[in-house]
């Protein structure tokens, strides 16, 4: 699915990017509001928590890019599962958070615009078609995950208890990996 060449050229930008975790969480916000204004009404006045998420969430599925072939072939924790937290993620946002499947690009385009601003020439052609890459998966597994139908309504209470084993498997992931979180800008506690 990813080549080594394009492994490394995402979590060597990544690890470009750590430092200034809190910087590339105000860029990714202010230039999706730049080209979807109408998408701020889907988020919290104070944007400091989805800020976090953003961070970890990109640790997280960085940090998976270091699994080999065969620890994707192994059992996994279902709370660990990049592909259960992406599917989940994806329901939480369809769902719940009714976010439209047109959300998706221009996302993609405030991700790559960001990673442009923060990495300048250290985002060259590879890199860019790496993290393109990733993102076209991972946007259409959870587009996928949304259109799946399942019995009933996904519950406020199921959605809750989602995002908390979800935010619970991306803490272990970063312990894992040795990613401190206050280099993250992550310091408050999960409740």
């Amino acid at each position: 699915m990813f080549s080594d060449v394009e492994k490394n050229a995402i979590r060597r930008s990544w690890r470009l990017a750590i430092p200034i975790a809190d910087t590339v969480a105000d860029l990714f916000y202010r230039r999706l509001f730049e080209l979807a204004p109408e998408y701020r009404s889907l988020f919290a006045d104070d944007m400091q928590g989805q800020k976090k998420k953003l961070i970890r969430m990109l640790a997280f599925i960085v940090k998976s890019m270091e699994w080999t072939e065969e620890q994707w072939a192994d059992s996994v924790n279902p709370e660990e599962d990049l592909m259960l937290v992406v599917l989940a993620m994806g329901r939480r946002h369809t769902k719940l958070y009714r976010v439209p499947k047109e959300a998706y690009a221009p996302v993609g385009e405030a991700l790559m615009w960001t990673l442009a601003q923060g990495l300048g020439d250290a985002l060259d052609e590879t890199t860019a078609g790496a993290w393109g890459k990733l993102y076209d998966l991972l946007s259409k597994t959870m587009m996928m995950a949304g259109v799946v139908e399942v019995e009933g309504e996904v519950s406020r209470a199921a959605a809750v208890e989602a995002e908390q084993n979800g935010e619970a498997a991306l803490l272990t992931q970063l312990a894992a990996a040795g990613i401190d979180e206050a280099r993250l800008g992550i310091q408050e506690e999960l409740s």
